[in-house]
C-alpha cells in the first residue's frame, strides 16, 4: 500500500518536474548571445566546447551508471539537477574558453545522471498503469508543459537580455534550483537491487555489440541515428549564429524560439500519425526536408533581396526543422526498441547512446571548424549539400534492412539469444 501511494504521488508531480527541469528555462534562447556578445567568446569556440561536452558525456557514461546503481534513482536525480544548476551559474563567470570547458564538464556529468534517472523514476511510477496514468501519457503531459514554459520564458529572456544580459541566466539558475527542490519531493520506490561494476557493464556492452553487429537492421538504424542526431544537435547553435549574422535584435530571439517551441509542442502529438502514414519511409520524411532546408537557408541569405523576406524564409525553414525533429525523438526510441526484450533492450540503448555522443562530438566540432572559415549561411549550405548526399546513401542502404514485416527479417536481425 505504501508503495502504491508513493507511485501515485510521483506520477502527480512528475509533469511539474519535467516542465521546469527537463530543459533549463530562460537559458537556450540567449546563451549563445551571452557567450559571444557579453563574454566575447568566438562562435566557433562555443561549438568546440559543445563538442567537448559530448566527449565528456561519452567518458562519463559508465562511471555515472555505476554511481546511479549505488545511490539509487532519486538521489542521483537530485545530484544531477544540482550539477546542472552549478553549470548554469558558472556561465555567469565564463570569461574564457577554459572556464567554459569546466562548466560543460559539470553539465555533461549532471545531464548523464538526469537522463537515466528521469526515465527510471517515471518508469517505476507507471510500470503497472494504463490509460491516463500510463508512462506515455504522463511523459507527454510533462513534455507539453516544458514546451509551453520554454515558449513563455524564451520571450521574457529576449527582452530581459536587453535590460541586463545577466538577468535571464540568474532566473535560469533559480528555476533549476526549483527543479532540485521538486526532485527532492519524489518518493523512493523499492527497486530490485542490482550489483553493478565496471566488469559487468563491459560484459553487457560486449554482448549488446555482438548482437548489433549480427543484426543488419540494427546496424542500419544506428548508422542513420548517428548521422541524423549529430546534425539535429548542432541546429540550435547554428540558428542563433545565423540570427546574429542577420542582425536580429536580442529581444526577438526570445519570440522566435518561443514560436519554435510551440511548433514542437504541436508536431510531437503527430508522431503516431507520421509512423502510420509513412511506415518504412517515416525516417526519410523526417530527415530529408531538414537537409533541403539547410540548402535553402544558405541560398536565400546569399541573395541580395529584402532583409525582411530573408528573415521570414529563414524562420519558415527553422519551423520545418523543429516540426520534424520533435516527433523524431519519440520514433527513434520506438524503432530501436522494436523486437527487443529486457535482456537486450538496455544494451541496445546504451550502444546507441555511445554512438550518438560520438556523432554529436564530431558534428559540433566540424560545425565549429566551418564557422572558423565561412559565414553561418555558407556553413549551412555546405552541411546541407554534403549531408543530403550522405543521407540519401544511408536511406538507400536501409531500404532492404529496416521497416520490413517481422517475417521478412532473418532470425539474427530481431531475436536475441542470451549467451
Amino acid at each position: 500500500m505504501k508503495q502504491e501511494i508513493a507511485m501515485k504521488y510521483n506520477r502527480r508531480i512528475y509533469p511539474v518536474y519535467k516542465g521546469i527541469g527537463w530543459d533549463p528555462l530562460f537559458y537556450s534562447a540567449i546563451i549563445f548571445l551571452f557567450l559571444t556578445q557579453v563574454k566575447g567568446i568566438e562562435a566557433s569556440k562555443v561549438l568546440y566546447a559543445e563538442s567537448a561536452c559530448s566527449l565528456f558525456g561519452l567518458m562519463l557514461q559508465m562511471p555515472v551508471t555505476i554511481l546511479i546503481e549505488k545511490l539509487g534513482s532519486r538521489k542521483s536525480l537530485i545530484a544531477g539537477n544540482i550539477l546542472v544548476t552549478i553549470q548554469i551559474s558558472m556561465m555567469l563567470l565564463a570569461n574564457e574558453f577554459f572556464i567554459l570547458l569546466i562548466a560543460y564538464f559539470i553539465l555533461a556529468l549532471g545531464t548523464a545522471m538526469k537522463d537515466v534517472c528521469e526515465s527510471a523514476v517515471l518508469y517505476d511510477a507507471t510500470k503497472a498503469c494504463q490509460g491516463k496514468n500510463s508512462l506515455g501519457r504522463i511523459d507527454a503531459k510533462g513534455s507539453s508543459a516544458s514546451y509551453i514554459l520554454q515558449a513563455i520564458t524564451s520571450i521574457l529572456a529576449g527582452y530581459l537580455f536587453v535590460v541586463n544580459p545577466y538577468i535571464p541566466l540568474i532566473l535560469s539558475s533559480l528555476c533549476s534550483l526549483l527543479a532540485v527542490i521538486i526532485a527532492c519531493r519524489f518518493e523512493e520506490i523499492e527497486e530490485k537491487k542490482v550489483r553493478t561494476n565496471l566488469l559487468e557493464m563491459l560484459q553487457d556492452g560486449k554482448e549488446g555489440l555482438k548482437f548489433i553487429l549480427k543484426s543488419q537492421r540494427l546496424k542500419a538504424l544506428l548508422l542513420f541515428t548517428s548521422l541524423f542526431v549529430g546534425v539535429l544537435m548542432m541546429i540550435s547553435s547554428y540558428e542563433k549564429s545565423l540570427l546574429k549574422d542577420l542582425q536580429v535584435a536580442p529581444q526577438y530571439f526570445g519570440i522566435i524560439f518561443a514560436l519554435l517551441s510551440l511548433v514542437q509542442s504541436f508536431s510531437v502529438q503527430y508522431q503516431d500519425k507520421i509512423h502510420n502514414t509513412f511506415k518504412n519511409k517515416a525516417l526519410a520524411f523526417l530527415s530529408l526536408p531538414i537537409f533541403v532546408s539547410f540548402i535553402l537557408i544558405g541560398m536565400i541569405v546569399k541573395l541580395e533581396i529584402n532583409r525582411i523576406v530573408v528573415i521570414i524564409v529563414v524562420f519558415a525553414m527553422f519551423s520545418v526543422q523543429h516540426f520534424l525533429r520533435a516527433p523524431y525523438w519519440v520514433l527513434e526510441n520506438k524503432y530501436l526498441t522494436n523486437f527487443t526484450n529486457s535482456d537486450i533492450r538496455v544494451k541496445i540503448l546504451s550502444i546507441s547512446k555511445i554512438t550518438k555522443r560520438i556523432s554529436r562530438m564530431l558534428m559540433t566540432f566540424v560545425a565549429g571548424l566551418l564557422l572558423e572559415y565561412y559565414m553561418t549561411s555558407q556553413a549551412y549550405l555546405i552541411i546541407g549539400i554534403v549531408g543530403l548526399v550522405i543521407m540519401l546513401l544511408v536511406l538507400n542502404y536501409m531500404k532492404k534492412r529496416v521497416g520490413l514485416n517481422p517475417e521478412e527479417y532473418e532470425k539474427k536481425d530481431i531475436e536475441y539469444d542470451k549467451l
